[in-house]
């Protein structure tokens, strides 16, 4: 019984340290995490900034990563298709046109990314405006 007793004595501190130091690492973690999200730069800014010094598979490295984040951003997928087109990627353009026309056909960015296209691929039915 007094053994029981000591052990008790010794254990309850020692979990209650384990437990402690669990919690510690673990709100370390989560405030590190919190930092680096809210220090996140935008990525279609810094992709935009990497086409302006013609940069275009700098580009697509962060929009892709942002994609990936994110599957149905359709403004990483505009400017990814400026990037492309930048890279004379036609078959990478078309792909991701065809992704993004319904969400955007009838506005003026499609108006833009059809001039585009057809440059890349003439007569491909996808860029026909009527």
């Amino acid at each position: 019984m007094v053994d029981l007793i000591t052990e008790s004595n010794t254990l309850i501190p020692l979990a209650l340290f384990a437990s402690l130091s669990l919690y510690w690492m673990w709100r370390r973690r989560q405030t590190r995490l919190s930092i680096q999200r809210a220090r996140r730069i935008d990525p279609i800014g810094e992709a935009e900034v990497f086409l302006a010094y013609g940069r275009s598979k700098d580009a697509l490295r962060v929009l892709q990563t942002a994609l990936n984040r994110e599957p149905g951003n359709v403004k990483i997928k505009v400017v990814m298709l400026r990037a492309l087109a930048e890279q004379q990627d036609a078959h990478g353009f078309v792909r991701l046109a065809g992704e993004v026309r319904g969400a955007l056909h009838g506005q003026p960015v499609w108006r833009q990314i059809c001039k585009t296209g057809q440059q890349l691929q003439p007569g491909h039915p996808l860029f026909q405006l009527a």
